[in-house]
């Protein structure tokens, strides 16, 4: 059984912006790990650097990869993920995990992805395990600031050609994708594909509004994934800071359906 505190090195083999403060970060990790590395779309990594605390990390890469490298998308919002955003191709970040329950395998069932701003994230790697399934229609649903603060662009024509993709940002527009501006709960007003699983990622104070529609539209709230990427630190429900009653975010999550938040008495 591999130690959950054990840390190793992973190097960077490559690094691409997305936008102003964001990077895409491709992972080599030493050969033993990486020749049995797996994780599910939706579990995330602890990142960090000696001197430097750790930083909950969302993978982003295909699944199917997971054997060759992975893929962190990383922000730069404090004091660690600046640090981190500031390395370079052929240095070296520390890593554990991967940490968490993802997102339901997807089975007999089409799919509707919802993201808000960067939590678009982890919903990449949904996209990579499922998007060449003909069996698995795929309905995707972005809404982001403005096209400044949007990551993945190199990929939207690929989604767009391969799926019913859909883009919104609340100042401006994105030719040939954002036609209008608004939110994401704008983009629930067209139809949405029928017998689908629907896994939602985004700011909390998206959540209420989107499930509210969706609800109203009859969707089943056992059909409904969130994802509660909060308050995680230790990974292994040890801290104490992500806890929901019994549950921790970070052990028992982050992706929850919302029967369970319901039956959990947690609120949006």
């Amino acid at each position: 059984m591999r130690n959950p505190y054990k840390v190793d090195k992973a190097k960077i083999i490559k690094k691409e912006k997305q936008n102003d403060i964001t990077y895409l970060f491709r992972l080599k990790l030493s050969s033993v790990l990486q020749k049995n590395f797996e994780f599910l779309p939706g579990q995330f990594m602890q990142v960090g650097l000696m001197g430097f605390r750790e930083a909950p990390i969302s993978i982003s890469s295909d699944p199917k990869d997971s054997k060759k490298y992975i893929e962190l998308t990383i922000r730069g919002v404090g004091r660690i993920t600046n640090k981190l955003i500031s390395l370079k191709t052929g240095d070296e970040m520390l890593i554990r995990g991967p940490f968490g329950n993802g997102f339901p395998e997807v089975k007999d069932k089409n799919l509707i992805l919802i993201g808000g701003g960067c939590g678009f994230v982890p919903l990449r790697s949904v996209i990579e395990a499922y998007g060449n399934d003909k069996k698995i229609k795929m309905q995707i649903l972005i809404g982001c600031k403005d096209k400044n603060t949007l990551f993945f662009k190199k990929s939207f024509n690929q989604w767009k050609k391969k799926h019913d993709f859909n883009l919104i940002l609340e100042k401006g527009k994105l030719p040939g994708f954002a036609k209008k501006s608004g939110f994401v709960t704008d983009l629930l007003d067209q139809p949405l594909l029928e017998n689908s699983l629907i896994f939602i990622v985004g700011p909390p104070v998206m959540y209420k509004h989107v499930v509210q529609i969706l609800l109203q539209k009859k969707i089943k709230p056992e059909d409904i994934y969130l994802s509660l990427e909060k308050r995680m630190y230790c990974g292994q429900g040890v801290c104490q800071h992500c806890a929901i009653g019994t549950k921790y975010i970070c052990k028992d999550g982050p992706v929850f359906s919302y029967r369970e938040l319901n039956n959990m008495l947690y609120s949006l």
